[in-house]
Parts: C-alpha cells; sequence; structure tokens
C-alpha cells in the first residue's frame, strides 16, 4: 500500500526521532554543507536575504555567515523528529535555563497578559512546549495544507498542555481571551501577514509586517517579551533566552512606527544569534507597490 505525502512525512519525522541530537546535528553539518556547495533554492534566498540584511559585512564574511546559516536551518529542521516524537522527560533534559523569566513574571504580578513574540529563530518549536512550565500557554499558527498532518502537528503541540490557536477569525478571538485571563500568548511575529499588514523596515529593508500584535495589546493591556531557543553546540540542548521589548512603540497608534518597533525587537534578538535565524524565509517577498521583487524563482 502505498504511502500519501502526509504519511511519509509522518514517517520521515518518526525515523528521524530514532537519533539523539549530537548525531541528527551532525547531520545537519553535512546536509548544511552540500546545500552550501551546490545550487538549490534555499541557498540563493538566503544568500539575497544576508546581502540585503547585513550590507556592512564584506563579502568573504557573508559567505562565512551563509555556510553556517544553512547548517543551524538543516538542524533545525531534523530537530522536528524529536520534537514532536520524543517522550516529554527526554525532552525536559534538553532545557539548560531560561535567561530571563522574571520579565515574564513581571508583567503577571501586575495583573497582565502576556505576548511572547517567538521569531524564527533557534528551535520554536522546543521554545512552545517549554513555554507551557512558565505560564498557561495559547500559541497562534498557520495550520498546514496537508489535514492529516495538520492533525499530527496538533498531537504533537498539545502534549505539554498547551492550547492552539489557528490563523482565523476563531483563533484571533481565543488569543483575546487568554490575554484577559492573564494568560500567555504565542506569536511568531516575523511571517508575511497577506493583506492584512504594513511596510516597515527589518534590517532596514520594507518588510510587510503584522498588526495584530499592537491590536492585542492595545485591547487587552497585555505585556510583550521576545523570546527564543538558543541552540547549544554539540547536541547539548537548548538555553531560552527571554527580553524586553520597546512596548510603548509597538503601541504606537501610527501602523508603521508599531510595526516598526516590533521588526526592532525581531532584529535584535536576530543579531545575538544571527547563523540561528531562518535566512531561507522569503522574508521580503512581498513589496509596497511598484518596488521590484527581490527573489528569483
Amino acid at each position: 500500500m502505498s504511502l500519501n505525502k502526509s504519511q511519509l512525512a509522518i514517517a520521515g519525522l518518526k525515523f528521524l526521532s530514532w537519533f539523539p541530537l549530537p548525531v541528527l546535528h551532525g547531520m545537519g553539518f553535512i546536509i548544511g554543507s552540500v546545500l552550501y556547495h551546490l545550487p538549490n533554492n534555499s541557498r540563493k534566498v538566503a544568500q539575497q536575504n544576508l546581502t540585503l540584511c547585513f550590507p556592512e559585512l564584506s563579502a568573504s564574511e557573508r559567505d562565512k555567515l551563509l555556510h553556517q546559516s544553512l547548517i543551524e536551518s538543516s538542524k533545525t529542521l531534523l530537530e522536528m523528529g524529536p520534537m514532536w516524537f520524543w517522550p516529554l522527560k527526554r525532552m525536559w533534559r534538553l532545557d539548560k535555563g531560561v535567561v530571563g523569566r522574571e520579565h515574564i513574571d513581571n508583567i503577571r504580578a501586575q495583573g497582565r497578559g502576556v505576548i511572547a513574540l517567538t521569531p524564527h529563530l533557534g528551535q520554536w518549536e522546543f521554545l512552545g512546549m517549554l513555554a507551557q512550565s512558565i505560564a498557561p500557554m495559547t500559541s497562534l499558527y498557520r495550520p498546514p495544507r496537508l489535514k492529516e498532518f495538520d492533525q499530527f502537528l496538533i498531537q504533537a503541540r498539545l502534549r505539554t498542555g498547551n492550547t492552539l490557536a489557528p490563523t482565523t477569525t476563531s483563533g484571533v478571538k481565543l488569543l483575546y481571551r487568554t490575554l484577559r485571563k492573564e494568560n500567555m500568548t504565542g506569536i511568531l511575529p516575523d511571517q508575511n501577514p497577506g493583506n492584512g499588514g504594513v511596510f516597515a523596515p527589518f534590517f532596514g529593508i520594507e518588510a510587510n509586517t503584522m498588526t495584530l500584535v499592537h491590536k492585542l495589546a492595545e485591547k487587552t493591556g497585555a505585556g510583550i517579551v521576545i523570546a527564543y531557543a538558543d541552540r547549544l553546540p554539540r547536541g547539548q540542548g537548548f538555553i531560552t533566552r527571554i527580553h524586553p521589548v520597546d512596548e510603548q512603540g509597538i503601541l504606537n497608534r501610527e501602523p508603521v512606527a508599531a510595526a516598526t518597533a516590533l521588526n526592532q525587537a525581531v532584529e535584535m534578538c536576530v543579531r545575538e544569534q544571527p547563523t540561528q535565524y531562518q535566512w531561507t524565509y522569503k522574508r521580503f517577498k512581498k513589496r509596497p507597490e511598484g518596488e521590484e521583487k527581490l527573489y528569483k524563482k
């Protein structure tokens, strides 16, 4: 009996879960190096993003960053097997500490909900599961097109007691209810929001940026932090790093100013650990009217 795309993907992830993290990271080094040396779309997109975002670096410095980022992106992908299949007891052994937890605790002590910005940096799946140990968490997510795979992801992500909110009207309403209960929401702030965003600079390049964070904070009084799970070398695990953000900037009533403050928070974290950002994502795909496309097909 042949397997469909969802079944093949799940089987592949299950296979990856059989390996310890150091072995997967070794595999990631090989795959990332192959992607670096051979022509492919991931390399082209990452190279273009790095050229746009780090004009101050020399060509050799950007080339080194490109190689390292492709290796780290490969590690991120391979880690999804353990993230979604390992028993939680084994998963928690990868937790090597939380730096900045007091920023969340201080907001909740004020009787406010918390919006946790979780960009595509480090291992965001691990961060999403760990967050439940800090505060009750509802995470906004974009359902994949394959329904069977979507059901698998939901089951895997709910193991820690998190609540998931799809990117629909009902899902956004759930985020509002969560924050009014003084709990926490997790939002990926660096996804292209489609037609619901505004253009604001990210590393100096105009990027289509969500306005949802501003609306959530304004209407609920929630505080805002930004966080990522920093991957340690040789499969040692992850350190969660939580930072405060410019809340007043994100609450600016002028949409572009608010989106600019949001992007600045993401950029701050990316500059801390630039190799672990998902540079293979076409962050600047949508352009302001009249501008040329930045990515070739």
